[in-house]
């Protein structure tokens, strides 16, 4: 516990000595996710969400920044059961702590952790004019408050403050209550802009 406290304490004081270089974001775009593990994967397909949301960077040092943000995202996976069409769609507050390291000029390389908060959730059974959603606590209690992920990927700065990054993120903590083996995955591509 006390190296977790000493490596924040480090973060804030090297924030602190470029804070003039301290910049604000916002980030959004799809996101093609799908419930991985042995219970969740067998059947599952990728669904397309979306994401929303603001990060902060912080230069460390030449090169390297840390990242920390707040974004929400629509997250779940689509299977066919017994001849019925199943969409898992979750929500969660995904809080990203990401290092990014420049590559050059123009890319540059993600990775680190997230832990994530599920906000809300919704199974939609069937398609087309033949659907049935449930939602609320029905749906939420099959599912834990909480998720952790490790997340990488790469990005292109396009130049006037915009840039294109895609992750991936890969669940390592069991989101469900009713089994021992399910997994958020998924991939995000966004659009975001500095200020």
């Amino acid at each position: 516990m006390n190296k977790i406290l000493v490596f924040f304490f480090a973060l804030f004081l090297s924030g602190t000595i470029h804070a003039q270089d301290l910049k604000f974001g916002l980030r959004g775009g799809p996101s093609f996710t799908t419930l991985g593990g042995e219970e969740g994967g067998d059947d599952s397909k990728f669904r397309v969400g979306f994401h929303l949301g603001g990060f902060v960077s912080l230069p460390l040092s030449d090169g390297i920044w840390f990242e920390p943000g707040i974004q929400y995202a629509n997250k779940g996976a689509k299977s066919t059961e017994v001849g019925t069409a199943t969409t898992v769609r979750n929500g969660y507050l995904d809080l990203p702590l990401l290092f990014k390291f420049q590559g050059g000029e123009k890319f540059y390389f993600l990775a680190g952790a997230q832990p994530s908060f599920l906000m809300s959730s919704a199974i939609i059974l069937g398609d087309g004019d033949n659907k049935i959603t449930i939602d609320g606590s029905d749906t939420r209690d099959l599912w834990k408050s909480s998720d952790f992920a490790a997340v990488v990927g790469f990005g292109l700065n396009l130049g006037t403050q915009m840039h294109l990054q895609t992750t991936y993120e890969h669940g390592f903590a069991n989101i469900s209550e009713i089994s021992d083996d399910v997994f958020n995955r998924g991939f995000k591509l966004s659009v975001g802009r500095t200020f």
